[in-house]
């Protein structure tokens, strides 16, 4: 089914307006608030700005070629990068027993841009890895309409080697979503950066423009005032 599907969005609860909101004020109140608030932003814009620079700035490691099994047969990680040198890896939550992929990387995979070639003209192609069977993948793939290409990592140790399936004491796994930054060079590919849990949150538009609503993202977690609607993140 297409994101953009009529039936889709029909399906989506209709939302009540919240009763709560901003207190009113004339012109220049507001005018002085939104100018103090707009320097702070442009605190943590610089501060970012900063960050990046240092992750430019990080070393490298080598990643063995993992062999994946996509949709027409085995599927190398260099094979990944297709004619380009540089790679995105958005590491899907979907354990080889679940029958449906996460909810949350669902989502985010739906945050995509819908020009891709935004992407790739500049060098960066993109996947997803996950480590169900590729049947699995593809099934859920076709029924949330991605074109995006997704490979299974089912027959690999690469979800262990790199922390995205993880396990307790007791042996009970569990799995981390994320994104892993490569680099193809001399025709061997390295991991230059890779980020989880809330990192995640810097490539997703949807929750920004959110973040920037009267109202927020409307998540239990958030500091919001009294009467905001909020709700569990995964409710």
């Amino acid at each position: 089914m297409n994101r953009d599907d009529p039936e889709r969005i029909a399906a989506q609860p209709k939302l009540n307006q919240p009763d709560a909101a901003p207190p009113v004020v004339d012109r220049n109140a507001f005018d002085a608030a939104l100018a103090e608030q707009v320097a702070r932003e442009k605190e943590v814009t610089r501060h970012n700005d900063r960050v990046s620079a240092e992750r430019r700035r990080l070393p490298m490691v080598e990643v063995e070629n993992y062999t994946f099994e996509g949709p027409d047969g085995p599927v190398k990680l260099t094979d990944l990068f297709g004619e380009r040198y540089l790679l995105l890896v958005q590491n899907v939550m979907f354990g080889p027993d679940w029958e449906q992929g996460c909810p949350s990387c669902t989502w985010a995979v739906d945050n995509l841009p819908a020009n891709m070639g935004r992407i790739t003209e500049n060098g960066i192609a993109f996947a997803l890895i996950s480590q169900a069977p590729i049947e699995k993948l593809e099934a859920w793939r076709e029924k949330n309409g991605w074109p995006h290409l997704w490979v299974s990592s089912h027959d690999t140790s690469y979800h262990y080697d790199w922390g995205w399936t993880r396990a307790t004491d007791q042996g009970e796994e569990w799995q981390l979503p994320g994104y892993s930054y490569y680099l193809l060079k001399d025709g061997v590919p390295y991991l230059t950066y890779m980020m989880t849990a809330r990192g995640t949150e810097a490539i997703l538009p949807t929750a920004h423009i959110m973040d920037r609503t009267v109202y927020g993202r409307q998540q239990d977690w958030e500091d919001s005032p009294e009467g905001w609607p909020q709700y569990p993140t995964y409710g």
